[in-house]
């Protein structure tokens, strides 16, 4: 169990001590925040490294070193840095009433949550179908023959098993393994319930920062009290990490819109390309993000946002290239062939099919289990920004900007996607489709909830108004 903790405990700290070293922010708000953006970097890095590792040093089964190594040398230079640095005062919990009935809500439904993602993980240890039939898979052919590691990706490989899928998830469970020197599902059993816990985190510290704590504890609510995230972040596959990873993202743009720092937008090419190692749409959300940046920064020259957001992405996607383009089999999505594909294109049933769908995602997304509701969240978070939306104040407006238009391009991604899938649409759409909305679902959140006015904004100021109406 020690091992176990050390495993997962030395990414996470050279994660954070990397976002530290780059944004040297001391409120302890946005240190809550840094604390889980490090777990989701901190994984990442280890995935990339391990990766590498296999280059030079297969078999080795020393990558421990490597890791502790790089933990030396940044714990070293983070004190160096902070020796002269006052520590951070604890803020003082004095709550208001909205926002202690928020807070008490939502640790009721974390704790909640937290033991049904528990619970679904004992129950299936090995994760849901594509978790061991693709990245489990993937990694224990990797630790089984280290020597013979690269035909993991044979492409005589049946297309079922999805050679050709990023490989962050199952380089973290193979090291695991590595280190352990032996298999257990604990490990990406972990993973799995760290990403689930880091999107939450995220999200809190974000809107803790943004808008204050009663609208976090709204945050918080909203998504872990939403069943398809929580089930999904028990399954072990890369949709809820591709979550974390969209949505920190956008965040960073959003420090970087009111803090100017371009550290931070070297965080968020990093985190972008961490997306496109994790699964496939991550590339396409790593074009959405480019295009994003240069709307959003058009009239201020956007190359100096794009040169660190191509700073930070391109240690993590150049290694994605190298092993779609020189490792990996052909993604089986792009194998029906360009006349078929056109065909597919045109057919304006499959258009309406896909709209339909989509649309009943956006009706329906987040309903509880066994219960049949009209609606799901998305119409709730419509209906909540519609009825207190607050005015976008000026310098505030291009991190939107970037955020709606990475939903546009992604969207457009995804649907062009589905017009030339080369399998039944119908069961694509089923099989996929609500993975799809959930990758996005936490980046909506966000940018609803910080367009929105805070609960205590709404709630004690109408007290405050009934009280001084009533006293005349």
């Amino acid at each position: 169990m020690i091992l176990l903790a050390v495993i997962f405990l030395l990414p996470i700290l050279i994660g954070g001590m990397l976002v530290h070293l780059l944004w040297p922010e001391r409120d302890f708000k946005i240190l809550f925040f840094k604390a889980f953006l490090g777990i989701g970097l901190g994984l990442g890095l280890s995935s990339l490294l391990y990766f590498l590792y296999l280059f030079f040093f297969a078999g080795g089964r020393w990558f421990i070193f490597v890791q502790l190594g790089i933990f030396a040398i940044l714990l070293t230079i983070t004190i160096w840095k902070e020796r002269k640095q006052a520590w951070p005062v604890l803020p003082r919990w004095n709550l208001t009433r909205t926002q202690t009935i928020l807070s008490a809500v939502a640790l009721i439904i974390f704790l909640i949550s937290l033991a049904s993602t528990v619970s679904y993980l004992l129950r299936r240890k090995q994760g849901d179908w594509d978790a061991w039939m693709m990245y489990n898979r993937a990694a224990r052919f990797v630790y089984r023959d280290q020597a013979n590691w690269l035909e993991s990706f044979s492409r005589q490989m049946d297309p079922i098993f999805h050679a050709d899928y990023p490989l962050l998830l199952a380089m973290n469970t193979a090291s695991g393994w590595d280190t352990l020197g032996a298999e257990t599902p604990r490990v990406p059993m972990i993973q799995s319930a760290l990403f689930a816990v880091g999107v939450l985190g995220l999200a809190v510290g974000a809107l803790a920062s943004i808008k204050s704590t009663g609208q976090a504890a709204l945050g918080a609510i909203i998504l872990w009290g939403t069943p398809v995230l929580v089930n999904e972040g028990a399954r072990e596959l890369a949709d809820v990490p591709l979550a974390f990873f969209m949505l920190a993202t956008v965040v960073l743009i959003y420090f970087y819109v009111l803090h100017k720092k371009p550290a931070l937008i070297a965080l968020a090419g990093l985190s972008a390309g961490f997306a496109a190692w994790t699964k496939n749409e991550g590339g396409l959300f790593v074009v959405a993000v480019g295009v994003a940046l240069t709307i959003a920064f058009f009239r201020q020259k956007p190359f100096r946002v794009l040169f660190f957001y191509a700073l930070g992405l391109t240690s993590p996607f150049a290694i994605t290239l190298y092993f779609k383009l020189f490792l990996a089999p052909p993604s089986d999505v792009l194998s029906s062939g360009a006349a078929k594909s056109l065909q597919q294109i045109l057919d304006l049933s499959r258009h309406a099919e896909i709209i339909k769908f989509f649309w009943n995602q956006f009706i329906r997304f987040g309903s509880w289990t066994g219960i049949s509701l009209a609606i799901g969240v998305f119409p709730i978070l419509l209906t909540y920004f519609l009825l207190f939306r607050s005015p976008i104040q000026a310098q505030h407006r291009r991190a939107y900007i970037a955020g709606i238009t990475i939903l546009v391009v992604q969207a457009l991604g995804d649907y062009a996607v589905y017009l030339i899938t080369p399998y039944d649409l119908n069961w694509h759409l089923s099989y996929s489709g609500q993975r799809i909305v959930l990758q996005v679902f936490p980046l909506i959140t966000f940018l609803i909830l910080c367009a929105s006015q805070a609960p205590e904004t709404v709630f004690e100021s109408n007290q405050i108004g009934a009280n001084h109406a009533a006293r005349h």
